[in-house]
């Protein structure tokens, strides 16, 4: 849908639908603010036409949101001119319009609502003043034309203050409106100056101004004043200011003043609003952008740098544990992020779990290092959000350059191709920009529109990451890297979709699975790559060099599709894979959160014969009672546990700490994979701790098809792999029910030849029930 242009999202049933609803709520809200001249009914059938209007703005393409202060200044003519009436209409177009259309919030629509509330509250504004300002020439002419009486009459308007000086300024006449805004009674003002009531700031310029006119009295003073009581109290205003002469000399200066600070409080919290993020109050990516043009603004000589911050498993936070505690996770994590700020630097969160320390006037790429230390050692402990102790590691993107080398747009795509680098790097680190691998690189953020038609064109494959046995140390070589003569036992290999994008070239998934989780198209992207992964391994050979089975993740997306069973079901049968030949990986936050995580699914999933695998397990919140329960084949361990164990004086309980994890996935009959394996030392260490089997670049990067076949023919020859019902060496069956842990060997429909159509369906929910 994020392809599609913004006004095919909503069918003309829809629309039609979507302007009557609007229009009902709007009435609703801004009934009572002011004082319209009907009903409920009769404000609904005016603001029908207006709703319309509106909603043509937010949907038109091109999108210009200045149209809709046209509607402003319309909704002012149908005597609703009061700042309630504006501050309800705002309060209406930002809660009310997507949902009155059927249309989920996107970053592109909610940045409409907003651009339009902005232009709503400028054009009601401006219609507003030109509105005050005839009501304040009909009063100029009638103090012309008017006797005494009549004048004084004009004088006891209740809202706009009146103040009349001589032809040195000296106040001869005022009303009690102006008194009451100035908070002095009328008698205490006569023989001083309007200036003296208005703010320190503005009384010189007025002073001036007001000379002026006396002096040649032919322009009119209009526009803004700032008025202080004796209590300090501030009154913004709008001012009018004529002069009546007779020959040369002035005879009266006639001014009006309309108090008009219900308005500008409602503009500031609008601006406010516009310029901060609501969850954390910290400044947003308007404001950072205005930021940036204020800096490079003042010279090219300034340096600018950018630390772009990107939380790690933050989205298994939100998926196992829910939004609310996502979200205190991120206020949190603001919170760490203030504290390492000094002069000149500005935190700002842009979205999601992305944050950006803007840093002005640099040296050069050392000043954002060091920010990249400071937030890495406050994000380094634990955080306590409710009853729950979390880790927030990320990964930053670094960029610096002078100002007019690179425009703001440059300078972010630059952090953004870092912060993707560090996170391929392993995560939990920085990396700087560097142009002559970024060049082909493209940020995330561009590719988010690109993603629907993408998945319509079919633009994605799939490249497999081998995932080898792991022998004892004792009796085996170490596991060589591929082309080191000796051999590894592959077991199985991991499926991981890429981007072979028709501009950018081949894109690894880091740079586009986020913007598909946020925009809605995991769905459509995860059926593609099952589709993929199980036609190509149907097409492997059925020898020992082959791999056992292909793994495939299985976002939390997928998993709450209901139809998710009977899709796999299809898939499998239109490949013709056995179901044990397909492993699914799901994060260790989904299956084993607080939540409950679905189990019933897993347990259908189980029911075909399909393996299960729990990812990333150890980086997160893991309810280890619910470990037993589910009909697990694999725990796979995070890559951060590997990686944390390179070095045992910086971290020496990280061997422990896998070999604990280790024999409890052997104690619940699993087999356990290591992630992230680069280096021969953490192959060494792995298999002294009994792990089952590893994956990495130390063995194979992830291979398109072909290649991983010329990679088996050289890294498996002469070698004897474990049978099909490969299980780990220290693993302790169980009695092998589909709800057990001990379903890692029991064997399945598929390999005792029942056909899976009888295993399908409600014979499924019959089984497992």
């Amino acid at each position: 849908m994020d392809g599609m242009p913004t006004e095919g999202r909503v069918t003309p049933a829809a629309r039609t639908r979507g302007i009557a609803g609007f229009a009902q709520v709007w009435a609703r809200a801004i009934l009572g603010t002011s004082f319209p001249d009907s009903g409920l009914v009769g404000i609904e059938r005016r603001l029908h036409a207006l709703s319309q209007r509106l909603i043509d703005v937010l949907l038109r393409e091109p999108f210009v949101a200045d149209e809709a202060g046209a509607v402003a200044a319309a909704l002012l003519e149908h005597t609703y001119g009061a700042s309630d009436a504006l501050a309800a209409t705002m309060e209406v177009c930002g809660s009310q319009l997507l949902t009155a259309l059927a249309l989920e919030s996107s970053p592109e629509l909610t940045g409409r609502v907003a651009a339009l509330q902005g232009a709503f509250a400028r054009g009601y504004a401006g219609a507003l003043r030109e509105r005050i300002l005839a009501d304040q020439d009909l009063i100029h002419r009638a103090a012309r034309r008017s006797t005494t009486d009549r004048l004084r009459l004009i004088f006891s308007a209740p809202t706009v203050g009146i103040v009349v000086a001589d032809d040195l300024g000296r106040i001869r006449d005022t009303n009690d409106a102006f008194a009451r805004m100035v908070g002095v009674a009328p008698g205490r003002m006569l023989g001083r100056s309007l200036c003296d009531f208005a703010h320190p700031d503005d009384a010189a310029r007025l002073r001036e101004e007001l000379a002026a006119q006396r002096r040649d009295g032919t322009r009119r003073i209009r526009g803004d004043l700032r008025l202080t009581s004796p209590s300090g109290a501030v009154v913004h205003a709008d001012l009018s200011t004529s002069c009546h002469h007779s020959g040369s000399r002035c005879e009266a200066q006639l001014s009006l003043i309309t108090d008009v600070t219900d308005r500008h409080q409602l503009q500031e919290r609008l601006r406010y609003q516009a310029r901060h993020d609501p969850l954390t109050g910290l400044p947003n990516r308007v404001m950072l952008r205005e930021r940036v043009e204020q800096l490079t603004a003042g010279g090219t000589r300034r340096r600018l740098g950018l630390c772009f911050v990107d939380l790690d498993g933050f989205k298994a936070v939100n998926d196992g544990l829910g939004h609310d505690v996502g979200d205190q996770l991120l206020v949190a994590v603001a919170d760490r992020l203030r504290v390492t700020l000094v002069d000149g630097q500005l935190l700002i969160r842009i979205g999601g779990d992305e944050f950006v320390i803007l840093l002005a006037d640099t040296a050069g790429i050392e000043d954002v290092t060091e920010v990249a230390r400071r937030v890495l050692a406050a994000l380094a402990e634990p955080i306590q959000v409710g009853a729950h102790l979390l880790t927030a590691g990320a990964s930053l993107g670094l960029a610096e350059s002078p100002v007019g080398t690179a425009d703001f747009g440059d300078l972010m795509r630059d952090a953004d191709r870092s912060l993707y680098r560090a996170k391929e790097a392993g995560r939990g680190r920085w990396a700087v920009v560097d142009s002559d691998h970024d060049d082909h690189q493209v940020s995330r953020h561009t590719l988010a529109p690109m993603l629907a038609s993408a998945v319509r064109r079919d633009e994605f494959v799939v490249h497999y990451q081998p995932i080898v046995a792991l022998t004892p140390a004792a009796s085996t070589p170490a596991i060589p890297t591929p082309g080191s003569g000796s051999a590894s036992v592959v077991v199985g290999v991991e499926a991981l979709v890429h981007w072979r994008h028709p501009r950018f070239g081949l894109l690894a998934p880091e740079m586009f699975l986020g913007p598909a989780e946020r925009t809605g198209q995991i769905g459509a992207l995860g059926r593609r790559v099952l589709e993929l992964a199980c036609g190509q391994a149907a097409s492997w050979p059925a020898t020992q060099d082959a791999p056992h089975y292909v793994s495939v993740n299985l976002s939390a997306g997928q998993l709450r599709e209901p139809g998710l069973v009977d899709q796999v079901d299809r898939i499998l049968d239109a490949a013709g894979l056995p179901a044990n030949r397909l492993q699914l990986e799901l994060t260790e936050a989904v299956v084993l959160g607080p939540a409950g995580g679905p189990t019933r699914v897993l347990r259908d999933l189980a029911a075909l014969g399909v393996r299960l695998a729990v990812d990333d397990f150890g980086s997160g919140y893991a309810n280890l009672t619910r470990l037993h329960r589910l009909p697990l084949h694999s725990l796979k361990l995070s890559s951060s546990l590997v990686s944390r164990d390179e070095d045992g004086a910086t971290d020496p309980g990280g061997e422990s700490t896998v070999r604990a994890l280790v024999g409890l996935g052997h104690a619940f009959g699993l087999t356990v994979i290591a992630e992230g394996v680069e280096t021969d030392a953490q192959a060494e260490r792995l298999r002294r701790v009994q792990c089952d089997g590893a994956q990495g670049h130390l063995f194979a990067r992830p291979l398109p098809p072909e290649e991983l076949h010329a990679w088996l023919a050289v890294s498996t020859s002469g070698t004897e792999t474990e049978p099909p019902g490969w299980t780990p060496s220290g693993a302790v069956p169980s009695g092998g029910t589909v709800a057990g842990a001990g379903s890692v060997s029991a064997p399945s429909a598929a390999a005792r030849g029942i056909p899976r159509s009888q295993v399908a369906g409600p014979h499924v929910r019959r089984a497992v029930g």
